[in-house]
């Protein structure tokens, strides 16, 4: 019985997805088993993120990779930027998706159709946006960039809010990632070992924690709850309200890469490849479940949030044509064409290979997906 998935991105360019189950339907043994990769994209994977139907992937080759969960098939790619594309997030509402580039630009696209309908083409003053996180409310966004600005976007009348320069913070350093809480009353930013959180209410600084290793992977557990790894492979987890450290844990000795929490689970993704589930108790010390090694460098971490809804859909209409035109929009230059393209994925828990055998084969993509002639 499959209890959740979870998609990670990989420095070797594989999207990877991983079910957390129980062993057998009477026994409450837990496992971690790999249920595909894919190797679309051509160079490392930078983000990933995921709607109820869609799961998307960012990389260093400019593309944007999007797959529909529910049937489980690569439907299109998105061919805007001309960097890098740092992040991916889909408004709550999961009407449109949001990426951030090193080209510049922040752009929003419309779910299904993937058409652009927005574009900032000099976000952060024509510097590299870093990242950006939508708001649970879905009415605004924050982003960070070279610029070292945090800028917040009105995301219902699709213009730039207010801008607020952090540059005094790190003559070195810029925020390179942003986390919501659950509620959006808190907002952290990490700084190399430094990790400082706002509250929205008063617009000020709730906390800040210093450490001595650089912060990696920060996901809140509760709204007072946050949660981190670092350099050294440690857990970290503070209380906001009460200022003070509720717990710490070794869990590896090379850094946490990425967290992420799914219900009560706490998932951690060390960089050379151990993912490992845990069971949330409260405030005391997360409990090791299970774990598994994927033998590859990973960089990014989601949750198939279509996971339980395509366990529920047997048969759907015949698959999903995309149309792709272009928006003219005014004062920027015409979006790139994007690419269609039909590849099925084969669910067969028996044809689960490891990435390790996976990378030795020089193909394009990985042998989990197989490609239409269509």
């Amino acid at each position: 019985m499959d209890i959740f998935e979870i998609i990670l991105g990989s420095y070797e360019s594989f999207v990877i997805g991983i079910k957390f189950r129980y062993k057998s339907q009477k026994s409450k043994e837990l496992e971690l088993v790999q249920s595909f990769n894919d190797h679309v994209h051509q160079a490392s994977i930078r983000s990933v993120a995921c709607s109820s139907k869609y799961m998307v992937s960012s990389s260093t080759d400019e593309t944007i990779e999007v797959y529909n969960m529910v049937r489980r098939c690569h439907v299109h790619t998105i061919l805007q930027h001309n960097g890098t594309v740092t992040s991916l997030a889909f408004t709550p509402d999961e009407s449109h998706l949001i990426s951030t580039s090193d080209d510049g630009s922040i752009a929003m696209f419309e779910t299904g159709t993937w058409k652009i309908k927005k574009l900032w083409d000099k976000a952060h003053k024509g510097l590299a946006v870093a990242h950006l996180a939508v708001h649970p409310s879905g009415k605004l966004a924050l982003s960070v960039g070279k610029d070292k600005t945090l800028r917040t976007w009105n995301l219902v009348k699709g213009r730039p809010a207010y801008t607020t320069n952090h540059s005094s913070m790190s003559a070195y350093y810029f925020f390179d990632k942003i986390i919501w809480s659950p509620a959006g009353q808190y907002y952290a930013l990490p700084l190399n070992t430094k990790l400082i959180i706002y509250n929205v209410e008063t617009a000020g600084i709730a906390l800040t924690i210093e450490i001595n290793e650089k912060i990696h992977g920060v996901t809140f557990l509760m709204e007072n709850l946050i949660c981190f790894g670092s350099e050294n492979g440690s857990l970290h987890c503070y209380d906001i309200i009460k200022k003070e450290r509720i717990w710490e844990m070794k869990i590896g000795d090379i850094r946490v890469k990425c967290l992420i929490k799914v219900d009560n689970w706490l998932v951690t993704a060390l960089s050379d490849g151990h993912v490992t589930v845990w069971k949330l108790n409260d405030s005391k010390k997360p409990v090791e479940s299970c774990s598994l090694f994927l033998d590859c460098r990973i960089t990014c971490i989601a949750c198939n949030n279509s996971f339980i809804k395509s366990k529920n859909i047997k048969n759907e209409e015949s698959e999903e044509e995309v149309e792709i035109k272009n928006d003219i929009i005014v004062g920027v230059s015409q979006p790139k064409e994007t690419q269609k393209v039909k590849r099925i994925l084969s669910i067969n828990d028996h044809q689960n290979k490891k990435i390790k055998s996976c990378m030795k084969k020089k193909k394009s993509f990985s042998s989990n997906w197989t490609v239409s002639d269509e």
